[in-house]
């Protein structure tokens, strides 16, 4: 097996709220391939977030070990983590949120270009926009002026713009419609195929996590209770906690209903 582009090792978080200590994230290790879809799954409060946030030192980590392109990130220097910053990268759930409204969005791809020092960075804005879906033209508009959808895509532009090996996807279609949630898997998957991303893909919609991911890990309550191929994970889950996820997938609905678009949690 390759060296693997992302080894986390006995990751821990624990936050204090109202006086007591909640532990997060408890424990947790797994590795990710270069050009691998690794999905962490589980219930809203299961750590899965969190843990995403912690890979990208948005939260600081309280224990454990993240080693990243051969960097120790919980070690590593500022200057280090320059270099990591192009590439390792965030697609977050609310793109309203994340993009700033004063600025056009040519702007908002662009400042990644500006703190890098990269050079072209007009063109290579235009390059991304056109790359997933929109117009070279749009850089000079504004968030509020896109659909949800569109707002998605130049989250994705933005995350791509440094042309890094990992992004974190948190929750990255949970708050589009299920037509637009497709179209958003399917420009993901073509943009890995062609850039040879790796993805960290959180959700807990296991539909979506069956469709992209090349292996899944589960989380409950902190732990990452089971961790495996895609295909084992669906076909013979061996935990629990795991096989509950996958019967909440299958309520009850009428004839002719398509199942494959019901997510976990409604």
């Amino acid at each position: 097996m390759n060296t693997p582009l992302l080894t986390v090792r006995n990751l821990s978080k624990t936050f204090q709220r109202r006086g007591q200590k909640v532990l997060a994230v408890d424990d947790v290790s797994f590795s990710l391939q270069p050009g691998e879809t690794w999905a962490l799954v589980g219930e809203s409060g299961s750590g899965k977030s969190t843990t995403g946030r912690l890979l990208l030192g948005l939260t600081p980590a309280s224990g454990g070990e993240i080693i990243f392109n051969g960097i120790s990130l919980l070690s590593a220097r500022p200057q280090q983590w320059r270099s990591v910053r192009r590439e390792l990268q965030m697609i977050f759930q609310d793109p309203l949120s994340s993009l700033d409204p004063k600025r056009t969005i040519g702007y908002s791809l662009e400042e990644p270009l500006i703190i890098h020092g990269l050079k072209n960075r007009q063109q290579a804005v235009a390059e991304m926009l056109t790359q997933v879906g929109l117009k070279a033209e749009d850089a000079r508009r504004y968030p509020h002026e896109f659909s949800g959808g569109q707002r998605q895509r130049i989250g994705i532009a933005r995350a791509l713009i440094l042309k890094p090996k990992l992004i974190v996807c948190d929750e990255p279609v949970s708050a589009l419609d299920v037509s637009i949630q497709s179209q958003i898997l399917n420009l993901l998957m073509a943009l890995q195929r062609e850039y040879g991303l790796a993805y960290l893909f959180i959700s807990h919609d296991l539909n979506v996590v069956r469709h992209i991911a090349d292996r899944v890990g589960v989380m409950h309550r902190g732990k990452l209770v089971e961790q495996g191929d895609s295909e084992q994970i669906f076909a013979r889950p061996e935990h629990p906690y795991t096989r509950y996820l996958l019967d909440a997938i299958l309520p009850a609905h009428p004839p002719g209903m398509d199942i494959s678009r019901l997510a976990v949690n409604g």
